[in-house]
């Protein structure tokens, strides 16, 4: 396939296109912001994580230093879980600006991930963050089209296309030779960045170089197939065009229908086909269900009356002060179960349309590949939305597992007889607040984000061959005149 004459085309257009002052500029500014906001993400990651650190000893001091005191009472005191980001985040933040850090756990209540950078910051930052990933995937694109957007066209207007073939250049040659070197010059601008990424990322987090090391090989991968399909569209349109401006407006006309249109109007086509409830309606139809299920706290309600009907039947008493055990906290663990079971059912449902609606969205890679590297992208960063849903996943078994902790502490230890004036209160000593441990946020293992990303990079690949295959039926029918 790589005979003299396309390594010579390869090289030559390679070289055309770096050697003007103007493509170095270019290169150097791209360099520069890209590195920019990857310094800037760094120090707000190490902010983020200082502050985190701060708060999650705060949270866990108050927690341990809480006197002597009824169990039941701690479950509504509640507890600060808070998430930390990837160390990759500082490439491509992803989902991570418009999703939660913090969740208040507390008991039978289920609350969502609060404090979003979206959340605090302006409106500006909902149109999306201006960061590394961004500029690769949409800013890079338009400069490789400005650079490769007459590299087929100007060669018929020169009449040197047909003086080419006439020195043995086959139209095969010339569209594979102009496609790989404006590939590899697009290259120039994501080869010297991954290092800086990756550096950065290791001096955010040491302990991860090696699941960083594989993610920012599973990123280089990702953008290399982009910016080759990039490459092969800019000089098909070339190719196609009788003159360099209309290959110009052409190229602009296909990067704003990828870039700008596209991506919108599937996100607002998956938002529709897969409706989801508002945070109110959601938390509404919840309480409504767990109330109508049955509540903890009212002693005449139907469901906990079967329950306590079975209880004192089963222990042979005629009231619930005679049980061997706590009564109230039998209920409540009983409440918190069904709550829970309740909250995870809803919560599945939730999950399924929003995990609908990014399937949708990976389907459409197969349109626009933008999607498929940007799905791609932000899962290797560890900031997409499944990346989120595990913390949440792993806070609520946190919360349910607390709360039922508290619940045995007051079936063991708390009396069904409630202490008169003068005798000492109903509570359990407070060394029993140090025995649940911290929660600990664990990112996914990089073996299962790449089993994530088996449709997105399957997505690449169709793209990558789907290229091919356009280079070799242009170049049959590729006019020379």
């Amino acid at each position: 396939m790589f005979n003299s004459t396309l390594k010579l085309i390869v090289r030559k257009t390679r070289q055309d296109l770096l050697k003007g002052k103007a493509s170095r500029i270019i290169l150097a500014t791209v360099f520069l912001f890209c590195t920019t906001s990857i310094i800037l993400a760094f120090t707000k990651y190490r902010d983020q994580i200082s502050q985190i650190q701060h708060h999650r000893k705060e949270v866990r001091e108050n927690w341990e230093h809480r006197p002597d005191k009824h169990p039941h009472r701690m479950a509504h005191y509640g507890y600060l879980v808070f998430r930390s980001a990837h160390p990759l985040s500082i490439f491509d933040s992803g989902l991570d600006d418009f999703l939660g850090n913090v969740i208040f756990l507390e008991a039978h209540k289920q609350n969502t991930a609060n404090i979003s950078e979206a959340g605090s910051s302006g409106i500006l930052v909902r149109f999306g963050s201006f960061n590394s990933a961004f500029i690769l995937q949409t800013l890079v694109p338009l400069i490789i089209i400005f650079f490769g957007y007459a590299l087929v066209s100007q060669e018929k207007e020169s009449a040197t296309l047909k003086i080419l073939n006439l020195q043995g250049a086959s139209a095969r040659d010339i569209l594979w030779g102009k496609v790989l070197g404006l590939w590899q010059s697009s290259l120039y601008f994501l080869m010297p960045l991954i290092p800086v990424a990756y550096i950065f990322a290791v001096l955010a987090e040491p302990s991860m170089w090696v699941d960083i090391l594989i993610r920012v090989i599973m990123v280089l991968l990702s953008y290399t197939m982009y910016y080759f399909f990039i490459a092969t569209i800019t000089v098909i349109i070339s190719s196609f065009s009788k003159t360099s401006s209309l290959s110009l407006v052409s190229s602009i006309g296909c990067w704003l229908l990828l870039v700008v249109f596209l991506p919108k109007t599937v996100q607002f086509a998956a938002q529709n086909i897969f409706p989801t409830p508002s945070r109110i309606a959601f938390e509404t139809t919840l309480e409504e269900e767990i109330i109508k299920s049955g509540d903890s706290h009212n002693p005449d309600d139907p469901h906990f009356k079967k329950i306590k009907d079975s209880l004192l039947k089963r222990y042979h008493v005629d009231e619930t002060a005679k049980l061997p055990f706590n009564y109230s906290g039998f209920i409540m663990k009983e409440g918190e179960k069904m709550s829970s079971q309740i909250y995870t059912r809803h919560q599945k449902d939730l999950q399924g349309q929003y995990i609908n609606q990014l399937r949708f969205s990976e389907l459409f890679g197969f349109v626009d590949p933008l999607l498929a590297v940007k799905n791609y992208s932000m899962t290797a960063a560890g900031t997409d939305f499944e990346t989120y849903q595990r913390f949440q996943d792993q806070a609520e078994q946190y919360r349910y597992k607390m709360a039922q902790h508290l619940n045995d502490l007051q079936i063991e230890n708390i009396s069904n007889i409630k202490p008169t004036s003068g005798q000492p209160a109903a509570v359990v000593d407070s060394d029993h607040w140090k025995e649940f441990t911290d929660f600990e946020y664990r990112f996914s293992k990089v073996g299962e984000t790449i089993k994530e990303q088996i449709i997105p990079f399957g997505i690449l690949i169709f793209w990558l061959i789907a290229c091919a295959c356009t280079i070799e039926i242009r170049s049959r029918n590729l006019k020379f005149i």
